[in-house]
């Protein structure tokens, strides 16, 4: 028999600590976030796709205000006597309510949450509707500046969206604006690596003095805007201007208290599209919380059936409108959606 040698035992202990160590790490990896398998859909994996639920929370979101449309000042008697297919915001946050939560194809395996960011001028009955269909209603006060002019009156109200940032009971949340069409899954954009957390540099000549200190740390993803549909898939990775219908953030007072500084200064940022510009400032490649770029295959600003074709998840244009310009293979597959959105209500709720 081999003599046991101080050396030996000293050896067989720092194995075992090395071993619990490394097991204690990725139990606590994501910042101490557990995976439980959802029920839904069986409760199984899809091929290929890793059961997600966080104990801490991730939602999706969207925003709607009244403004969008076109009637400010819509009552709830008013409300139940328009055609809600001419609120196309309003339609548009439906569907995507249903491809999010309820779509066999697109929805959440992971019984991730929606969460619809609403001024108080979106009708009851609409919230009503919205909460029936299974989002979270979260009411918001309007966030406007005077010198902030938008170049749309449809966007009046835009800068609300910043409320969002005020969710900090959320550690992850995915934003997408009303008009987009969603064919895939997309819960697997909270692992994007771009999500990580990110320390805020601290370059002397990109702070501002009269704005408010930058938090320690953030993290904002999204992808570059476009410009239009002759663009290639994959898109080029050099461009800089971000796109704020779709972007992943952690809520933070500390950013939002920032965001709101920039606001008190005329000029700063071009107010045309207001809140996109503003982020586009905060989170300016050559600032101290430059943006970072997710998959680019998340979601495609003027898409078209090239991108479908080539694994695109979602796809941002207003397809309710009719544009002529808008890609007639996305247009009908949207078309489609709300048709089985409308089917699925009816089933489910018996009307």
């Amino acid at each position: 028999m081999t003599a046991t040698t101080p050396r030996t035992i000293g050896l067989c202990i720092f194995l075992f600590l090395a071993s619990a160590l490394v097991t204690l790490s990725l139990k606590s990896s994501h910042h101490g976030q557990q995976w439980r398998p959802s029920h839904r859909k069986g409760g199984a994996a899809l091929p290929g796709q890793q059961v997600v639920l966080q104990t801490y929370k991730v939602a999706y979101a969207t925003f709607l205000a009244g403004s969008t449309s076109g009637d400010r000042r819509e009552t709830d008697e008013e409300s139940a006597a328009i055609d809600d297919a001419d609120d196309g915001y309003y339609l548009g946050t439906r569907v995507l309510a249903y491809q999010l939560l309820h779509s066999r194809s697109a929805g959440t395996n992971n019984s991730i949450p929606f969460l619809v960011v609403c001024t108080r001028d979106v009708s009851k009955r609409k919230r009503d509707r919205l909460k029936k269909d299974g989002a979270t209603i979260i009411l918001v006060e309007k966030l406007q500046q005077d010198w902030v002019k938008a170049a749309d009156a449809r966007w009046i109200d835009v800068l609300t969206k910043l409320r969002l940032f005020q969710l900090v009971d959320y550690s992850k949340i995915l934003f997408i604006d009303a008009d987009t069409l969603v064919t895939a899954p997309l819960d697997g954009v909270f692992f994007d690596e771009a999500t990580l957390t990110q320390g805020t540099k601290a370059d002397p000549d990109a702070i501002q003095a009269d704005e408010a200190p930058l938090p320690r740390t953030y993290m904002f993803a999204t992808h570059s805007d476009f410009w239009g549909y002759e663009h290639a898939y994959p898109p080029p990775t050099d461009l800089s201007y971000l796109n704020c219908g779709f972007f992943v953030f952690t809520p933070s007072a500390e950013l939002f208290d920032y965001y709101m500084s920039i606001l008190q200064l005329p000029g700063r940022f071009d107010p045309g599209f207001p809140e996109q510009n503003l982020l586009n400032y905060a989170h300016r490649q050559s600032g101290n919380m430059p943006w970072k770029p997710l998959w680019y295959g998340w979601n495609v600003n003027w898409p078209t059936a090239k991108d479908w074709r080539g694994g695109a998840r979602s796809f941002h244009a207003k397809y309710w409108d009719g544009d002529p310009s808008h890609d007639p293979v996305l247009m009908a597959i949207w078309k489609e959606q709300r048709a089985e959105m409308q089917g699925y209500y009816r089933g489910r709720d018996g009307d």
